[in-house]
């Protein structure tokens, strides 16, 4: 399924462009302070973390697309990465290398081009579209372009939102006032693109939530929630376990041995791995 596009239609990318400029000052301040200046700073920390753990070894060559005003880039950098980040925005990328200065993050550069039209042969190990691919005007060009940057056994990284984004009340904010592209951009669609081009692995990763609660404890002890009816989930496993020892598994069993069915996780925003 193609992703939807606000209004059917691809936004100018002239809004991309001037987009700090559209911000106004406190909306840049903000830009350049991220992730610590946003309310989602937690979250945007736990996915740089997972995305270090994907990521081959430093000092590998890391492409970081559509970064804005760089922070990811940096944080890359400090790590070891030799980290590459672009933007279309030649303000963004001027923000972008006084964020570079100020945290000393010495291996990273930045440049401005248009991620849809870049020149890289073979040259990255790595590439990374952070919350930056659902901005693209034509995703296919942008990937197309990244397969033609990384070497062979390269892998490219999306953390991309799922389906439902384009419709959302905040994509539709910021395209109608901005002038932004906005759209969904599923790891199902992902992957259905990547394939097209000619990557030839591909995995799903799940993306770092909420804090997830493993107990609670009370002056006298642990403090346990509600557990299910012990018979009805022994019947149910005991039903399953003889069926798939006769007949042999089924599809559905995905579903009763996993929380997050797969298809699930293809529509909703998740981690995308593709290798070269």
């Amino acid at each position: 399924m193609a992703p939807a596009v606000l209004g059917g239609r691809a936004m100018p990318k002239r809004g991309e462009i001037n987009y700090v400029r559209l911000l106004g000052e406190g909306g840049a301040g903000h830009a350049v302070d991220k992730p610590f200046s946003d309310e989602a700073c937690g979250r945007y920390l736990a996915d740089l973390g997972l995305v270090m753990g994907l990521l081959p070894p430093p000092p590998a060559r890391v492409l970081d697309l559509g970064v804005g005003t760089g922070w990811t880039t940096v944080f890359l950098a400090r790590r070891g990465y030799q980290a590459v980040g672009q933007d279309i925005s030649p303000d963004m990328i001027e923000l972008a290398n006084r964020n570079r200065d100020r945290y000393a993050a010495s291996s990273a550069s930045f440049v401005v081009q248009d991620y849809e039209q870049m020149a890289y042969r073979e040259e990255f190990d790595a590439a990374l579209f952070y919350d930056a691919l659902h901005h693209a005007e034509d995703e296919r060009l942008a990937l197309g372009a990244v397969y033609a940057a990384l070497k062979r056994g390269g892998i490219c990284l999306t953390v991309e939102p799922g389906e439902g984004h384009g419709a959302s009340a905040g994509a539709r904010f910021a395209a109608e006032k901005y002038g932004v592209t906005e759209k969904d951009m599923p790891p199902h669609h992902v992957i259905a693109v990547g394939r097209a081009i000619g990557f030839r692995q591909f995995r799903v990763y799940g993306r770092a939530a909420d804090p997830s609660l493993l107990g609670s404890f009370g002056p006298s002890g642990p403090v346990w929630p509600t557990r299910p009816n012990r018979l009805r989930v022994a019947s149910a496993f005991i039903r399953k376990a003889l069926r798939a020892m006769v007949k042999g598994s089924y599809p559905d069993d995905l579903r009763f041995l996993f929380r997050l069915p797969l298809e699930t996780a293809l529509r909703t925003s998740n981690i995308v791995w593709m290798e070269k």
